[in-house]
């Protein structure tokens, strides 16, 4: 099996779903399932920030803080908590990048966007910063060092977030084998723009039918 990378968000937006619904109906192992949407979420996002890091990063940051603030109302319905959503966690993951990028105090710059995503209370908090680094780095299935990397830092955010479910993401590296980098191709107008719709929409729906449960 091959899979290019937008089969592998296809895969990540169904996983999504599934978490989404069994924390819904209150099915842990649909959500145990879903424990590998974010990480495959967070590889997509680190290959269009390999190609992007020589351009301007302002509209991926301005287009996820926009649909995020969208979101934010249905996500708030649905989870009934005033948690940011993960577009806000990515939004925070670039403008960290591009700062690290930019500085010359880069484990400095680092921390602070790490520090700035825990006090925020966005999605999966310094995760959220974390998972994509790792997946920039990650490289022919990853090495000893990045699985040791990748599995502490699983392991400290199940610890911190009182999550025991999350330790499953650890093996999301293993769908990721299956990708094909000769199989990926330019993404179409529609597909760039699609996830962005979708969210909100998908949340909205979700927080329609809690209310009738």
């Amino acid at each position: 099996m091959n899979l290019n990378q937008a089969q592998i968000k296809l895969i990540a937006t169904i996983l999504m779903i599934i978490d989404r619904t069994g924390f819904l109906l209150d099915l842990e192992p649909m959500r145990i399932i879903g424990r590998l949407s974010f990480p495959l979420f967070a590889w997509i996002f680190a290959q269009n920030w390999k190609r992007r890091e020589e351009k301007s990063a302002k509209p991926l940051i301005t287009r996820l803080i926009l649909f995020g603030i969208i979101a934010q109302i249905p996500h708030l319905l649905l989870f009934s908590n005033i948690q940011l959503n993960i577009l806000i966690s990515f939004a925070i993951t670039a403008i960290t990048f591009t700062q690290v990028h930019k500085s010359n105090k880069k484990i400095l710059m680092l921390t602070v966007g790490l520090i700035t995503a825990q006090l925020l209370g966005v999605s999966y908090g310094w995760y959220a910063i974390l998972c994509p680094l790792l997946m920039i780095n990650l490289k022919k299935g990853g090495d000893q060092i990045w699985w040791m990397s990748w599995s502490v830092t699983n392991i400290i955010y199940v610890v911190t977030s009182g999550s025991l479910i999350q330790i499953f993401a650890i093996f999301t590296p293993i769908i990721l084998l299956y990708h094909n980098p000769a199989n990926d191709r330019k993404p179409s107008a529609i597909e760039k723009k699609f996830f962005y719709y979708f969210y909100p929409i998908h949340l909205a729906g979700l927080a329609a039918m809690r209310t009738v449960l």
